[in-house]
């Protein structure tokens, strides 16, 4: 099961950063005794029936995979409120697949495969769990927990090197996206309507949140050129999940992720393949229900899937944590301006508002109403607030030679050296750094920079030593509220 259940009592310390800074136990006091104790008994009562679980699944085989079974037609009919979602999902994100779940393919049992191999992954884990686990649960993970996508199956060279990132904050994400595409998309459609009432075709700057996206030239009859867009897909929609910004919502994110990494296909991916096969990414299988021929359909129900958004979706958000002690606290301050200073904010925007904190998570399959989320009032706390500071712009950037993937790609697909702007939120706590995790601390990190962002990386070697301790001072805020943990 979830480490979160086993040592994690859902408790903040008091972190006394005094000032106006935001504390991240409400109301900027520490807890109290009586919260403290309820929270340890909480915990331990977790911890009991976690561990009760594994009993009843060594007694009683296929006990376990019972709390990852959700049928979507039961989300659409209210039959699990938000905390039964949200146990679920964290069920799923904990779970340890085996080949009666439909782990690997071909009815087998599949040895571990390092390198993916094409689109249709690897198997290189068992658990969402065991590669998001450093700074704490649901955090990043290690470089030797790398995936290596999209090779030959057995050669290292030939794949692209992904590290896992933290998954805390994600539904503020998630809607900060949602809010951009809309606002685009919406700019697009105005620009159409009036060329064709004006005749006249116009060219259409595009920005969201302050975040610009270079523009489109529109014609009386339609068309669109897209080609002096930036950062961004024809569509106009904001992708802010995958290292490359490639899945706008969660749902598609943990669809993919248990694709690739344990050969579980989802039963929204086979209805799509009835319709239009895919057999490089699912198999080759005579049943569309079963393309991977493991014997095994709807291997991941669409209801699991929603849970497990919605489980995402309300996770704590990471926190801006200043030192205590007051020489490190003017170092900090200083390099929050210095931040600003040589351009890291360009990119790494401090903060996005966010215009509504209710997210609607919606079935792909059914009619149903969907899942309503108050990102910052339901579920796990801290949350981010309106104004949240995710220290990133959402959009795509070139980050020059020395950072892209070591193979090309078609001129449809995104380049290889184009990343996403990495949310630093939460950046002390998910070491290593970069897409590759090839930079073991923050300052090997900004060093590597190059393309857009060269300017802002030569602006910080300018900066005297003192001045980048500063920075790195500074950058090591980005963290996430401590926990009370408790012994196993």
């Amino acid at each position: 099961m979830h480490a979160r259940g086993l040592a994690v009592a859902a408790v903040l310390l008091s972190l006394a950063v005094g000032g106006d800074d935001p504390s991240p136990w409400p109301g900027g006091e520490p807890p109290s005794d009586d919260e403290l104790s309820a929270a340890i008994a909480e915990a331990l009562e977790l911890f009991e029936r976690e561990r009760f679980e594994e009993f009843l699944e060594a007694a009683e085989k296929g006990e376990d995979a019972e709390h990852i079974f959700v049928l979507q037609e039961d989300v659409d009919d209210g039959f699990w409120d938000l905390d039964q979602l949200f146990r679920f999902g964290d069920s799923l994100f904990g779970h340890v697949f085996r080949p009666s779940d439909g782990y690997g393919s071909q009815g087998v049992p599949v040895p571990m495969e390092r390198v993916h191999h094409g689109r249709s992954g690897g198997l290189d884990s068992f658990s969402c769990a065991g590669c998001h686990s450093v700074g704490g649960a649901d955090g990043a993970g290690t470089a030797t927990q790398n995936a290596y996508l999209r090779g030959d199956g057995d050669d290292i060279e030939t794949a692209v090197a992904r590290n896992p990132p933290a998954v805390i904050g994600l539904g503020f994400v998630q809607a900060l996206a949602a809010e951009m595409t809309r606002e685009l998309q919406l700019q697009r459609d105005e620009a159409l309507a009036q060329t064709a009432a004006s005749g006249q075709a116009a060219d259409v700057e595009l920005s969201s949140k302050g975040v610009s996206f270079g523009r489109l030239r529109v014609e009386p009859d339609g068309t669109v050129d897209t080609t002096a867009l930036e950062g961004i897909d024809d569509d106009l929609v904001i992708k802010p999940f995958g290292w490359k910004g490639t899945f706008s919502t969660l749902r598609r994110a943990v669809e993919d992720a248990a694709l690739v990494h344990f050969g579980i296909q989802s039963h929204v991916l086979t209805l799509g393949h009835q319709l239009q096969p895919d057999p490089d990414r699912l198999g080759p299988g005579p049943q569309w229900y079963d393309p991977d021929g493991d014997g095994r359909a709807r291997e991941l129900e669409e209801g699991i899937l929603t849970a497990t958004a919605v489980y995402l979706a309300m996770l704590e958000s990471p926190q801006v944590i200043p030192p205590h002690d007051p020489g490190l606290r003017d170092r900090w301050a200083r390099g929050s301006a210095l931040f600003e200073t040589i351009g890291c904010n360009d990119c790494h925007r401090r903060e996005l508002v966010l215009l509504s904190s209710i997210w609607e998570e919606w079935p792909d399959t059914t009619d149903g109403d969907p899942v309503v989320v108050n990102l910052q009032l339901d579920g796990e706390q801290p949350k981010a607030g309106s104004r949240v500071q995710l220290f990133s712009d959402l959009r795509r950037h070139d980050m020059g030679p020395e950072l892209a993937d070591p193979h090309e790609v078609s001129a449809s697909e995104i380049q290889p050296a184009v990343f996403l702007t990495r949310p630093l939120w939460g950046l002390a706590e998910s070491p290593p750094y970069l897409h590759d995790g090839r930079a073991t601390t923050i300052v090997e990190a900004i060093l590597a920079h190059g393309g857009e962002a060269e300017d802002s990386r030569i602006a910080f070697t300018t900066l005297t030593p003192d001045e980048q301790a500063d920075v790195h001072v500074f950058l090591l805020s980005l963290s996430r509220a401590p926990r009370l943990r408790v012994p196993q």
